[in-house]
Order: C-alpha cells, then structure tokens, then sequence
C-alpha cells in the first residue's frame, strides 16, 4: 500500500531534535543534519528521489508549479532535494498521490523557540518542519499560518522599496571603487513568539493533515 503524504507528515512530525548542521538526537553517526532525517523518512515511505534539476533555472520551474500544479512534471512517489540549490526554498519538493507538496525544514539550537526566516519570507504554500533542541520536537505548519497573504505583501513592498533606496542613493556615491550599499532583508520573530507553546498549535498541525 502505497503511503500518503498524511503518514509521512506524522511521520516527521514524531521526529525529535535534529540541529541544520549535527545531529543532537543521538544519531550523530547516522544523520548529520535536519534535512538528511526528513529525507530520510521519505525514502523510508518508499519514494524515489529525483536528481535531473538544474539548480540555475530551476526556479521558474519551481514558481510555475506552486502557481499549477498541473505543470509538475514529476512521477507520483517521487522528490526532488534542493531544487533551487542550498540558499534557496525549498528543501524538497515532493509528489505524493497526484499531489505537489513543497517542504522547507527549519530548525534551532539552544533556548530560541521560533525559527529564523533570514532573507525569505515564509511562502503560503510551503509545509515548515521546524524543529527546536529546546522542545526536542517537531511541529508543521504552512508558511500562511504565520505569515498571511496580506503581510507577506506588504513584506514585498517593504523590500523593494528598501531596494528602491538603495538604488538612489547608490546613484549618488562618487568613489570609482565600486562601493555600494545592498540592503539585505532579514525576516525574524521578536517578541518571544512560541511555536510549540502557543495554543494555536494543534489547530494549525491538524490543518496542514487535513489540506493533503
């Protein structure tokens, strides 16, 4: 029987602590960071990874299926692992009974208890598997669970606007060097946010199950 992208979810979601770099969960040897155990329970639900991308212009790619999934190419039990390379989202795009799902793993050490975004804002679409050495658990949850439609929007504008600026001023800077000023978007929590304390948790998990 072949599995669901249901099982799998649970399945990560019963994933302890594992650090974006080292394993902290008592498998140092096995499984050296987050996304190599996520990969690892997709391969141990029996799909096949898929490794004919090209990084350089895979992201059209990748835009053209989050906008229709139709598109999608891919065979049914299949994934792809950093489709758009190491620095861009996500970390693996995975096809499960006709379904396209884009998985983005995000995980902290230490007593932080909500994830960095740097530079991406959270996508509506994407599933987050976030996982906390504080907690030594896992949650899920879509990127417009935390980051709604609207504020990802005005998020948008907030950048290019910055970018906007940079460009202005950039125009203005007479040194033959080639200084300039590049503003970096650097997208965070403040305010001690939880994600695994809050009471809205359980609601959101269960929402993410129910979607696929």
């Amino acid at each position: 029987m072949k599995p669901t992208m249901k099982q799998i979810l649970e399945a990560l979601l019963a994933m302890p602590y594992y650090r974006n770099h080292q394993a902290s969960s008592g498998a140092v040897h096995n499984i050296k960071k987050h996304e190599d155990a996520v990969k690892g329970i997709l391969i141990k639900h029996g799909l096949s990874e898929v490794d004919d991308h090209s990084t350089k212009g895979f992201r059209k790619k990748r835009d053209l299926w989050l906008q229709d999934a139709s598109k999608c190419d891919m065979k049914d039990g299949t994934f792809i692992s950093q489709p758009c390379g190491t620095h861009d989202s996500p970390d693996f795009i995975v096809k499960v009974g006709g379904r396209l799902e884009f998985l983005e793993c995000k995980s902290v050490k230490g007593a932080s208890k909500a994830p960095m975004y740097n530079s991406g804002i959270p996508k509506g679409e994407y599933i987050y598997v976030f996982t906390a050495e504080r907690y030594d658990k896992t949650t899920i949850y879509f990127g417009r669970d935390v980051c709604p439609p609207e504020d990802y929007e005005l998020m948008q504008k907030l950048i290019r606007e910055h970018h906007a600026l940079d460009e202005k001023y950039n125009k203005q800077f007479i040194n033959q060097s080639g200084i300039r000023h590049y503003t970096r978007p650097m997208i965070k929590h403040v305010g001690g946010f939880d994600y695994f304390t809050n009471s809205s948790r359980t609601q959101i998990e269960e929402g993410v199950l129910n979607a696929v």
